[in-house]
């Protein structure tokens, strides 16, 4: 099935609010777009309405209080997503809390609106996204997708990253990136920058912690000769170099109180001036933002501001943790070795076990950290065409201290020293293939993955006799 083309077709919508002139002013907008709306005031209403037409909604914009009535917008949610998951609803946020609103997220809401910052550009937006239909790409298509943007990933949680960025990427939408320092937020947002209308033009990274507090507003919007002391000449700033492009904003969650509300007016309108001007000059930017901390927490501390997060986030992607995509750890291995082995005249391999020690890891530093281990490794095993389990346990020990085995490590031992525990699932491990392999030592090394010298050499290591595990022949 293509993607529906929801600036042609036709949409039938709900909106459900206490606030009757709120929902009048949210159906007239509607009405201009050529989509068919029915307002519901009441919880029953909306309930009844929904199961009346649950096959022909298109998308459903629900408020989370309604006022005098036992039964609130969550409640609405939380029946809509059991009896009808594939009508996607849309939140509307009035005196609700943030954490309401990313509750209902949570719930399975496709996004959510503030009452007090919505526009006509963004409501419409926002429902053409939730109304659009699953993409067609099979899960080879989204994995092959991935890998075109440098993420090398098939898991489940990944693909649906990959439809994400398929979808938010061709909207207008500001888009919030967030995970764990080192899962791949800045890929994916050269990513959503790729697939956008605006891919010509530029993409341009600010890293937020590197700008001093005293240059943030000259770096972001340039500034004028004589501005301050050294301004010798006019400089534009990033607003200037991404106009008709993308502006990323890398670690946002860093930006201090004081400054953030220099980026209101120019994110919501394209406006800003120039230090030392008094010049109104305008920029066409699409924001997609980035951090590893938690917004709504920092909103919550009167860290951030409750509008800018509102402004950044009109859709958000979050990357999972390595350790939740273990599936993935496997092939980020072999691609990274791969790269590796492209600049070098010794091709290198990993042991099997080595690999099952690297799904093993919890990966604090997530990708970033793995591909570090996995370089070093690589040099570390100076002429050796292999890379142990050995080799990357005393690397991960000496560099990479807070990295631990995880609980559900397969096949390992729980005491001991990592090199006694890795040594003891490599014995095992040589053990159990030359069981199945009836002592057959050739056969066990082509199951193992090394040659036969390798493998006899970790048997006289570990004092196992394949001959034990030959079939006795009868007299």
């Amino acid at each position: 099935m293509a993607p529906q083309n929801t600036d042609t077709v036709t949409l039938e919508l709900l909106i459900a609010d206490d606030d009757a002139d709120f929902c009048e002013s949210l159906r007239s907008i509607t009405a201009e777009q050529g989509w068919k709306a029915t307002v519901a005031t009441t919880t029953d209403d909306a309930l009844a309405h929904i199961e009346r037409r649950a096959d022909r909604l298109d998308a459903i914009l629900l408020d989370i209080e309604f006022r005098g009535e036992e039964r609130t917008g969550m409640d609405v949610l939380e029946q809509t997503r059991k009896r009808y998951p594939w009508i996607p609803v849309v939140m509307i946020s009035g005196k609700g809390t943030l954490e309401t609103a990313v509750r209902a997220t949570k719930l399975g809401a496709e996004n959510f609106l503030d009452k007090a910052s919505v526009t006509t550009e963004r409501l419409v937006e926002i429902v053409r996204q939730a109304a659009r239909r699953p993409l067609a790409q099979n899960e080879r298509e989204l994995s092959e997708f991935l890998l075109s943007q440098g993420i090398v990933a098939r898991s489940t949680s990944m693909l649906k990253v990959a439809e994400q960025i398929l979808r938010y990427g061709r909207s207008k939408l500001n888009v919030l990136i967030t995970g764990e320092t080192g899962t791949g937020k800045q890929l994916v947002a050269r990513a959503l920058h790729n697939v956008s209308p605006r891919n010509k033009k530029p993409f341009v990274r600010v890293d937020i912690p590197n700008i001093p507090d005293t240059l943030f507003q000259s770096e972001m919007f340039g500034y004028v000769r004589g501005a301050f002391t050294g301004a010798a000449q006019d400089r534009p700033g990033y607003f200037h170099a991404a106009n008709r492009g993308t502006l990323f904003l890398d670690e946002i969650g860093d930006l201090r109180l004081e400054l953030q509300a220099s980026l209101l007016v120019p994110i919501e309108e394209g406006r800003f001036h120039r230090v030392g001007s008094t010049e109104e000059e305008h920029a066409d930017i699409r924001i997609i933002s980035a951090t590893d901390r938690d917004l709504v927490e920092a909103v919550n501390n009167k860290q951030f501001r409750e509008q800018l997060y509102y402004r950044i986030r009109e859709a958000e992607i979050k990357l999972p943790p390595l350790r939740e995509r273990p599936d993935d750890i496997p092939l980020i291995a072999a691609y990274t070795l791969q790269q590796l082995n492209e600049t070098s005249t010794i091709q290198k391999s990993f042991t099997p076990l080595a690999l099952d020690y690297l799904t093993s890891l919890s990966w604090k530093g997530n990708v970033r950290e793995l591909i570090s281990v996995i370089r070093s490794a690589y040099t570390h095993t100076d002429d050796s065409e292999l890379i142990t389990e050995r080799t990357l346990a005393e690397i991960v020990r000496t560099a990479y201290p807070t990295t631990s085995v995880r609980e559900r490590a397969p096949d390992f031992r729980t005491t001991g020293t990592l090199g006694e525990i890795t040594a003891a699932a490599e014995k095992e491990a040589i053990v159990r293939t030359l069981e199945q392999s009836h002592g057959n030592v050739s056969r066990a090394a082509a199951m193992l993955g090394v040659s036969r010298e390798t493998l006899y050499s970790l048997m006289r290591e570990y004092s196992i006799n394949p001959n034990s595990f030959r079939p006795s022949k009868q007299s």
